[in-house]
């Protein structure tokens, strides 16, 4: 072998290693981006939750008041748990936001509760208050343990 044929041979392997190189660096680069928008997707699914986590115990600590009634809490909380992926149908106490969403799920809200003549509202009106009285005690308890209870 030539002493230029070595050269040639030193020179393109000499390219080769540099091409490789820069494409590891290239490679690498691009794993940190991946890495950094999963991370930053997983920071705000968290930022999500946790919001949505605040939000059902602000609904909690405003649940039976004046501001809040048992119907229209029970049924965000719901909303919220399901949201969370939190199925608590089964929990003897805080089963009942479940059952008044279900219960109520057939009375008109927001534009449709407007739209409806008197005689419907106070209808539907004496239909939740019962429902408010019937599960008074089961709502309270339902409250206390969804405040207890530790979102994983």
């Amino acid at each position: 072998m030539s002493f230029t044929a070595f050269l040639i041979m030193l020179l393109c392997s000499l390219l080769v290693i540099v091409a490789s190189l820069w494409f590891i660096r290239h490679q690498l680069k691009l794993n940190k981006i991946r890495e950094e928008k999963v991370q930053a997707g997983e920071d705000r699914f968290l930022e999500e939750r946790q919001k949505r986590i605040d939000s059902i115990r602000v609904l909690l600590s405003v649940a039976g008041t004046d501001e809040v009634n048992w119907i229209e809490a029970s049924i965000r909380i719901k909303n919220l748990l399901d949201q969370l992926s939190e199925d608590l149908s089964e929990h003897d106490d805080i089963s009942a936001f479940y059952i008044m969403a279900e219960k109520t799920q057939h009375i008109p809200t927001h534009e449709q509760w407007g739209s409806l003549p008197k005689s419907a509202k106070m209808k539907f009106r004496r239909e939740m208050d019962g429902y408010e009285a019937e599960y008074a005690e089961h709502l309270l308890r339902a409250k206390t343990s969804l405040m207890a209870h530790d979102f994983k």
